[in-house]
């Protein structure tokens, strides 16, 4: 089973219980299951979500795949072992770390409403715009690195023009934004990683209510984050696999050098240096170059650094696979309390989806598709569809799995799992400028 999977690999043994006669087991669940039924909101199984704990089942946990009674759901992998084994579930509100988050009335079985009605334009309208945005912004930083590297320095009102418009763009409709950090996935230029670490970085601003000028301040954190990375060596910032020691000292100066820069830049905001100089800090001390634990990490490094792990994760490299959209949040879930801010994180992912645009998904019944914007349910978004059930190309369409639409079977349409960029023959990237209609 999916959960049983998960668990495989971990060093951690599960602690030893006390031997129980039956009738005690029986007498215990009995009195738990009283107490929770008062406690817990009974949830369908459809409306579960990333950061509730699942404190009962419609079933006995020694019939369910689980292994401890009690689910804590970090991921979308936990989410479908509980829609494959449950109707509906009991949910522990005290547990629940969606700050915000509303479970819709089980009893309510009407579609929700499109996510179209949240933004000013849908993801359609804004992407033509979105795509000549980042390109301008993409080509500002790019410029902008090798003008550093040539001994020039940081030209602040270049970074905020080309900041303001991915401000604008994602005010208007974030999905976009996110499709195009998909899109250029395989990309290793530090200038592109830079770009994608600015939009994901003003899209947790804007989950955090940060006003316009905020959203500009944390997009030039993003976007100048890795600006040290111009004083590291070519050999070692381009090598083609992991590095050796001597060199990943090197590489981690990148942080130091770009605080440096910064710092002696008055045209960019003072916050930047910090930024560039706490991005790998960790809240629980393990981070670099200092080893500053939670209090002592400026909150626009915390955003940054999520921004930053996610774009590192999703993207395919040399000596490694990129993770899905889904696997990469469910790390950074993992990870949130340890190695990122854990509220933070959940903004995060609240604000991207379960399943992210731009993400490869394969349905129930077989056919796949990909991830064109989220809608007022996180766990139903509206897919385009590419290959059918036979992993054959398909007529190209839209379905709004919010909407419950059906297939020629007259089944729903529901997600099954998520793969990363490649699977099935389908580079994201690649298949959108083949003729994948978006906008």
């Amino acid at each position: 089973m999916l959960f049983n999977k998960l668990l495989k690999g971990k060093k951690e043994e599960p602690p030893q219980r006390k031997t129980r006669s039956p009738q005690e087991r029986q007498a215990e669940a009995k009195a738990r299951t009283k107490v929770n039924r008062i406690m817990h909101q009974k949830v369908d199984v459809k409306d579960l979500r990333v950061g509730m704990f699942v404190a009962e089942l419609d079933i006995p946990w020694e019939e369910s795949p689980f292994m401890f009674q009690g689910v804590e759901l970090k991921g979308p992998n936990e989410i479908l072992a509980i829609q494959e084994a449950c109707s509906y579930v009991y949910v522990d509100y005290d547990e629940f770390s969606l700050d915000g988050a509303t479970v819709p009335d089980p009893a309510t079985t009407a579609p929700t409403p499109s996510s179209t009605e949240k933004y000013a334009v849908t993801v359609e309208e804004e992407f033509e715009t979105a795509v000549e945005v980042h390109q301008l912004a993409s080509q500002s930083v790019q410029t902008l690195f090798e003008e550093i590297r040539l001994g020039s320095e940081v030209d602040g009102a270049k970074v905020k023009q080309a900041v303001n418009g991915c401000v604008d763009s994602i005010m208007r409709n974030p999905d976009a934004s996110i499709w195009l950090t998909r899109i250029q996935a395989k990309s290793e230029a530090t200038a592109r990683h830079s770009m994608n670490v600015a939009a994901l970085s003003i899209i947790i601003g804007k989950s955090l209510n940060m006003s316009e000028r905020e959203l500009e301040d944390v997009g030039v954190c993003g976007m100048l984050h890795d600006v040290g990375k111009t004083s590291v060596s070519t050999e070692v910032v381009s090598k083609a696999g992991p590095l050796s020691d001597e060199e990943l000292l090197e590489m981690r100066m990148h942080t130091r050098y770009g605080r440096d820069i910064l710092m002696s830049t008055k045209s960019v905001m003072s916050g930047a240096a910090d930024v560039a100089h706490a991005h790998h800090e960790r809240v629980d001390g393990t981070g670099y170059p200092r080893g500053l634990d939670d209090d002592r990490i400026p909150a626009l490094a915390k955003i940054v650094a999520i921004a930053e792990a996610y774009d590192t994760m999703t993207t395919m490299q040399v000596y490694r696979d990129a993770l899905s959209p889904s696997a990469a949040l469910q790390e950074l879930y993992a990870c949130r309390g340890t190695q990122f801010d854990e509220d933070y994180v959940i903004r995060f992912i609240d604000a991207i989806g379960i399943f992210p645009p731009g993400s490869v998904i394969e349905m129930v019944n077989g056919e796949v598709g990909i991830v064109l914007a989220n809608t007022t349910d996180k766990l139903r978004p509206r897919v385009i569809i590419i290959l059918d059930a036979d992993k054959e190309a398909a007529p190209q369409r839209i379905v709004d799995l919010s909407q419950l639409e059906t297939d020629d079977s007259g089944n729903v349409y529901q997600i099954k799992t998520t793969h990363s960029d490649g699977s099935f023959g389908i580079d994201v990237s690649e298949f959108q400028r083949a003729g994948l209609r978006i906008g």
